[in-house]
């Protein structure tokens, strides 16, 4: 589903911390390989980004939803602007660097789901944290 942050409502004192358009500014043409982007949730999270590589599989599934998956989670507004420079400056290049690994990674690592998610916690980015 591809559904943009401003046709989602949020609870009262939420926002997300990046926008589609911070996401293609920050990814350049990575942002061709995201086959789902997600705004998802009403309420903060500590977790406000998470990137995946969803594994092709037989069983009827279509082709266009191999691949990255990215989920946007909404923020506290009061945090919102802090949150956003800090991924900006940080996190879109590293995610920008594990989409292009992504791409051009083996067959055996693609034939495996990932997970890689930001935490923001104590007003800063915490190192991303990969599932295998």
């Amino acid at each position: 589903m591809d559904v943009s942050a401003r046709d989602r409502r949020l609870a009262r004192g939420a926002s997300w911390p990046l926008t589609r358009s911070d996401l293609r500014e920050g990814l350049g043409e990575r942002f061709e390989h995201v086959r789902e982007l997600d705004f998802f949730g009403e309420v903060p999270s500590n977790w406000p980004l998470t990137v995946s590589w969803r594994p092709g599989r037989a069983g009827g599934i279509h082709p266009d939803v191999y691949g990255v998956e990215l989920l946007v989670q909404p923020v506290r507004s009061a945090d919102r602007a802090e949150i956003r420079e800090a991924f900006r400056e940080i996190v879109l290049p590293e995610l920008r660097d594990w989409i292009t690994h992504a791409v051009m990674a083996t067959e055996v690592w693609k034939a495996a789901a990932h997970r890689r998610v930001w935490r923001w916690t104590e007003n800063r980015v915490f190192e991303p944290e990969e599932t295998p």
